[in-house]
């Protein structure tokens, strides 16, 4: 998939969410080494803020039964908001214990709020616009952070069972109410993608400035690329957004700053090995920062956040040499392949199972339908490896559907493009429906209900 990233274009000015001020760097040599804030209550803590359809949060103790009729949640104590505080739910879920907070408030639109990865209708724009009050549900994430995510999705919408909309507050996005709804059904937690989202800021210069929000909720570091570019943001938007994936849903947990992280590889198949460094020492590596210098900084991007480096070799990595993202700049336009972890493949593999009967249904329609099988690699020496091909659909049939090959694979030699075969739900690992629309995947479901 393309992703054309949007370029917020720099102001003078900051509001509540964003800051977006040009300085001047040079004054920055003079003043004390810098050092890294305490974080905000929104980067602690993960903040969701519900939006009902109906204009009104109603707060009794039905609102406990539907939480306690949540599939693996045990209710321990519940408590309403009062002159005192925030309500609280204190409860057991998969075998490990929570407490989360909420309480209701008025509700404005910020002006500028990213809507990245989901879709509204512009009678569902209208109606958050014309919104004045919500719900804010808060928690601490501890574990999985994919899993605690999921579990606060599946409160939000146990609260607000008339969801509208969800501003997470901590990603500094807005959700669907219909995704929010399906993914509170679902068996499988959301994507990586979920947690977090990649901001872009340029000045008239053309120099843009990626960093994410929703990061340090989850107990990582968030991440930048320095001097970027318009020519080439899109690029590193894949860098950034695929190392903070892989530290989300890493087996062994994310990896510390300065190790190496094999991402991808280039079309010369030189490995694109990422890692990071907190900000107060990765500074110094820059001269001339046009955005993302100390200044900038004043009042915004000074927490637990780390600019993005590169290793270039197997040296690199002993010798502790990092290189800045934009040395690869001429070669990463051409192709590059960026990796999906095993956790996220089996992930993406489940949900497109689940969900794998609106491909039975729409097969009747007048519509395109790709398929992405996994194939067993002729290097796979034990276990499972397979790589991840697509195909169109050609039929379906009670016993699975067949399909031809649309590319040609890289590990299965047998195999080449046209080819066709009969597979089962069990091969499958993603597929999308093409319709005149749009383009619907295992994710973006909601967009036919």
């Amino acid at each position: 998939m393309i992703f054309h990233l949007k370029i917020v274009y720099l102001q003078k000015q900051k509001n509540a969410m964003f800051f977006n001020n040009k300085n001047n760097n040079k004054k920055d040599r003079t003043k004390p080494e810098p050092q890294e804030r305490e974080p905000e209550y929104w980067e602690k803590s993960s903040y969701l803020i519900a939006i009902p359809r109906s204009g009104y949060v109603h707060l009794d103790d039905e609102m406990f039964d539907r939480i306690d009729a949540i599939d693996g949640v045990e209710l321990l104590g519940t408590r309403l908001p009062d002159e005192d505080g925030p309500g609280a739910i204190k409860l057991k879920y998969l075998g490990e214990e929570y407490e989360a907070g909420f309480y209701k408030s008025d509700f404005t639109l910020p002006e500028m709020l990213s809507r990245q990865g989901y879709y509204f209708t512009d009678e569902e724009m209208a109606d958050i616009a014309n919104a004045t009050s919500a719900l804010t549900i808060f928690m601490d994430f501890k574990g999985d952070a994919a899993t605690c995510y999921h579990l606060q999705i599946k409160l939000t919408v146990a609260m607000v069972p008339d969801l509208l909309a969800i501003m997470d507050e901590s990603a500094e996005r807005l959700v669907n109410g219909r995704w929010a709804t399906l993914a509170a059904e679902s068996s499988v937690v959301p994507g990586a993608t979920s947690l977090f989202t990649v901001q872009a800021v340029s000045d008239e210069g053309g120099e843009v400035w990626l960093h994410t929000h929703g990061l340090n909720r989850c107990g990582v570091y968030e991440l930048e690329i320095l001097q970027s570019d318009r020519d080439h943001c899109n690029e590193h938007y894949n860098i950034i957004q695929t190392l903070a994936s892989s530290m989300l849903t890493a087996k062994d947990g994310a990896p510390k700053p300065t190790a190496g992280v094999h991402i991808g590889m280039l079309s010369d198949n030189e490995p694109i090995v990422a890692t990071y460094l907190p900000w107060t020492k990765a500074i110094n590596a820059y001269s001339n920062l046009a955005l993302g210098g100390i200044a900038d900084r004043a009042d915004g991007h000074n927490g637990r956040t780390a600019p993005v480096f590169l290793y270039r070799s197997e040296d690199d990595i002993k010798n502790g040499t990092m290189h800045k993202v934009d040395k690869i700049n001429d070669r990463i336009g051409d192709n590059p392949l960026f990796f999906i972890t095993s956790e996220e493949t089996s992930r993406m593999s489940a949900l497109a199972r689940e969900r794998f009967g609106l491909v039975k249904y729409m097969s009747t329609k007048d519509c395109t339908i790709l398929i992405k099988v996994g194939l067993l690699t002729d290097s796979c020496q034990s276990g499972d490896e397979r790589e991840h091909i697509w195909f169109k659909l050609l039929e379906m049939d009670d016993n699975g559907f067949s399909a031809e090959l649309l590319q040609e694979p890289y590990d299965v030699k047998a195999m080449h493009e046209g080819d066709r075969g009969h597979y089962t739900i069990d091969d499958v690992t993603e597929w999308r429906i093409y319709l005149d629309e749009g383009c619907v995947t295992p994710d973006t479901t909601y967009l036919l209900v």
